[in-house]
């Protein structure tokens, strides 16, 4: 297995997904989002890059908007970007929309891959379980408005330690590489490890503490939302 990261969805060259399954991460919080309304019973989810293309969807198929800008909850929408907000109660059987201002982003950039995936610390066992005997995998890093974070390279790095502890046949380029190393000395305290990082810093001055605990958890959802062929993520 051929395993690449990429550091931000502005990293891929053309066609280096074409024929790969594709894990996009968006550890804080989109792709922990998704897998969270996975387990919790969504019927499926639609990623879209603008608000207005998210409410003209969600009007389309009698879905339920989630997301954010500013990592703030959008206006009129039924669901911000915090995943305890996706109960069973309120998700289970409904289905999504969501626009994010990374993840959403990263997901429409790995549309070229043959297979294309969420992953984040909260299901990197169950992304890794779903890849196994795929050739080559690429995983994509959302980032921040194009930017490279440390949360998503770790998360990155905890997928790649899940593939090398499966087989002995996997070949890291220099990114996942890095993003392994970087795990490796960071899983014993992944919140020390972010604690001076922007986008950590600021989800805790907003007060989304609750958050950032809840998706550095790792392995505790067994849902791996996959798109598919209507684009829908299930």
């Amino acid at each position: 297995m051929d395993v690449r990261v990429f550091a931000t969805p502005d990293t891929l060259q053309k066609g280096a997904l074409d024929g790969k399954a594709a894990i996009v991460i968006d550890a804080l919080r989109m792709t922990s989002v998704a897998a969270t309304a996975m387990e919790h019973g969504c019927a499926g989810l639609l990623a879209v890059a603008e608000v207005e293309e998210a409410r003209a969807a969600a009007r389309q198929y009698g879905a339920l908007l989630g997301g954010e800008r500013g990592a703030l909850k959008i206006e009129g929408f039924d669901f911000s970007n915090t995943p305890q907000e996706y109960t069973r109660p309120r998700i289970a059987g409904r289905r999504l929309v969501m626009t994010t201002s990374n993840g959403t982003r990263a997901i429409l950039a790995a549309a070229g891959a043959r297979r294309v995936l969420l992953g984040a610390f909260v299901n990197a066992s169950a992304a890794a379980r779903a890849v196994d005997g795929e050739a080559g995998v690429g995983i994509v890093c959302a980032g921040t408005l194009g930017a490279f974070t440390l949360e998503d390279a770790l998360a990155a790095g905890a997928i790649v330690e899940r593939l090398c502890q499966k087989t002995r046949a996997v070949r890291l380029d220099d990114m996942a590489l890095a993003a392994h190393r970087l795990y490796r000395g960071a899983r014993g305290d992944l919140a020390a490890a972010l604690a001076e990082t922007e986008h950590y810093g600021r989800l805790t001055r907003l007060g989304l503490e609750a958050d950032l605990v809840y998706c550095l958890r790792e392995d505790i959802l067994g849902a791996v939302p996959e798109r598919q062929a209507d684009g829908w993520f299930r």
